[in-house]
């Protein structure tokens, strides 16, 4: 199965990132490559179990992602798979690791393209292409939100980041 992996050392500590990546909801504020995120539903912030459902759009057309929180170990691993989405498998881990300047952040992707699209090409497009350019933006925008003066969270289910 294919693994795709992208770290970045971002001005915050472990616990910082666990509360802004625990709720979903802080994913409008994050480039997706094309898509836009229209609707977010989650009754919690990340809990082992936990399900949320968001609805991006990419051009004309609306896709259901459904995911589940599968592993929460504050404040340095949390763990969501895909139970709908456009991928046959999807599973991400996100790494909080405490750095000397701040904390490393690693998103591990384990997935597997739907119907073995494209194959082998279809892989290599997707981890050489595709997620790094989608994930190299994340990374940037999170770090630019954690250095604001007002970092974000004003929804309803945002969580005040531990020091």
């Amino acid at each position: 199965m294919p693994v795709y992996t992208h770290r970045s050392l971002m001005p915050a500590t472990p616990g910082q990132l666990f509360h802004f990546h625990e709720n979903p909801h802080n994913l409008r504020l994050l480039p997706a490559v094309g898509l836009q995120v229209v609707e977010i539903e989650a009754k919690q912030i990340a809990a082992a179990g936990g399900k949320f459902a968001v609805a991006i759009r990419q051009g004309p057309f609306t896709l259901r992602w459904t995911g589940r929180w599968e592993r929460v170990e504050y404040p340095n691993l949390l763990v969501d798979v895909g139970i709908r989405c456009p991928f046959a498998y999807w599973r991400h881990e996100h790494w909080f690791e405490a750095a000397a300047e701040g904390a490393t952040l690693t998103d591990r992707i384990e997935f597997r393209l739907p119907w073995r699209r494209g194959g082998p090409a279809g892989d290599w497009v997707a981890q050489r292409i595709i997620l790094p350019g989608m994930f190299a933006a994340r990374h940037e925008a999170t770090r630019r939100l954690l250095a604001a003066p007002e970092p974000p969270g004003k929804n309803p289910l945002a969580r005040k980041p531990n020091p």
